[in-house]
């Protein structure tokens, strides 16, 4: 399976954490590397691959979707350990230190989630909520509807929908 191309390129990262990448150094695979990472998060995330039929990116992309997505590889990229750092003054003297987190690795935050579904919501041609449709056969239809099927064989019978919301 070839490789898909991430959302953003290691410029635009360098531009996020403010920071040079140097395009002849191994930070610049590193950088690409993990934007491919974060890219393919999202893909799941989103359940869209967000390419066209030749394997390019869909252009334009959403500028939410590469936000995420360059957000997403900006944290991994700068502590890929997933550390925190506190520090608390007493007085004069000062402590501090930083911990591991629980699960480190890449991942997305509750508002990335939440911006990546509403991107979803958005580009979704379906209409959301719960509806039921169900059909019966036999029961007598209101005065506004046709007892009948329009393209039935014959036999009597109607289609009966409810929608609910």
């Amino acid at each position: 399976m070839a490789e898909k191309p991430p959302f953003a390129e290691p410029d635009a990262l360098a531009e996020w954490i403010g920071e040079g990448i140097d395009a002849d150094a191994a930070d610049w695979k590193r950088a690409r590397r993990v934007l491919r990472a974060a890219s393919n998060l999202v893909r799941t995330q989103t359940g869209r691959d967000w390419l066209n039929d030749d394997g390019t990116l869909d252009n334009p992309l959403p500028e939410q979707l590469v936000d995420v997505t360059i957000a997403c590889a900006a944290r991994f990229y700068l502590n890929p350990n997933a550390e925190t750092q506190w520090s608390r003054q007493i007085d004069d003297a000062m402590d501090g230190g930083s911990r591991k987190v629980d699960e480190p690795g890449m991942s997305l935050t509750a508002s990335e989630k939440a911006t990546l579904a509403k991107l979803m919501a958005d580009a979704s041609p379906l209409i959301a909520g719960v509806g039921v449709i169900s059909t019966t056969r036999g029961e007598h239809a209101s005065q506004d509807m046709s007892p009948y099927w329009s393209e039935d064989d014959g036999r009597p019978g109607f289609l009966h929908a409810r929608l609910t919301g």
